[in-house]
């Protein structure tokens, strides 16, 4: 068991950079659609190219990398030997903020890169936050951050974990349409909880937004009284699409890596 845990703690970044790479142009699709900014599919491609849906992957890939790492390592650590419901979401609500305090500035830089065309890479986008509002403007919107973070992995590993053992035996191999299954299941709950701190999480990052917001709540009440309650989950459908499929991806990457460790005898 000790063992299954430091795999997961090793494979988890891996998972990640795979889940970053196929699932970059859906948030690039989804961030956009937050900020009023999405003119289409087509049009997109057409005007810009298709690796114009590819902007702001290397600090996504950056961000998921860090984010995995901390996410896999501060949830084995903290839940301990146990897999009860309240271990298992706490340790993931642990999780979610421990790793929100490393991923706002690759998430902030990353939203810059995906709304605004004029910011040709990421150091570009670096030095125009430094220049606008210093170091701490690097951690715009990290409270919305971590809230949607901690409700994303406290229920997504909540259900996961308890799911797993009814599908993956000790020594079998896994069952990767199984676990794609309870991935999916397991990454569908976060975003339906949480999607309006997304959304003004996106609005409040967004370098280009007209609005001029003094903090999340403020970012809120506009948003509500400007569009309406509903704009609150725009962009839900690819959301819930992009972080499901996402951890389908993530965790079918981590079993099967750690079947192959357990089955060619790797020391992890």
């Amino acid at each position: 068991m000790e063992r299954e845990k430091k795999r997961r703690m090793v494979f988890g970044p891996i998972g990640g950079l795979c889940e970053a790479c196929i699932m970059q142009p859906f948030d690039t699709i989804k961030v956009r659609r937050q900020s009023n900014q999405y003119i289409g599919l087509v049009p997109t491609i057409k005007q810009h190219g298709i690796t114009n849906l590819y902007r702001g992957l290397t600090p996504f890939m950056g961000q998921m990398f860090v984010k995995y790492g901390l996410r896999f390592t501060t949830f084995e650590l903290l839940r301990g030997k146990g897999s009860n419901y309240v271990q298992n979401f706490g340790a993931g609500m642990a999780a979610g903020t421990v790793e929100s305090l490393f991923i706002t500035p690759f998430e902030l830089i990353k939203t810059n890169l995906q709304t605004r065309d004029s910011i040709a890479d990421p150091i570009t986008a670096i030095q125009r936050i430094k220049k606008q509002s210093g170091f701490k403007g690097l951690y715009r919107g990290w409270s919305s951050t971590c809230i949607r973070q901690s409700i994303n992995q406290g229920s997504n590993f909540t259900i996961y974990m308890k799911l797993r053992e009814k599908i993956i035996k000790p020594g079998e191999k896994p069952n990767i349409p199984m676990v794609m299954g309870a991935a999916l299941i397991s990454g569908s709950v976060g975003p339906l909880l949480n999607n309006p701190f997304d959304v003004v999480k996106t609005r409040y990052m967004n370098p280009g937004f007209d609005d001029k917001y003094t903090g999340i709540i403020d970012c809120c009440k506009k948003i509500v009284r400007k569009e309406g309650i509903s704009n609150l989950y725009k962009g839900i459908g690819l959301r819930l699409f992009r972080v499901s499929a996402g951890q389908a991806i993530t965790f079918s990457v981590i079993e099967q890596l750690s079947h192959y460790a357990n089955q060619y005898k790797v020391l992890l």
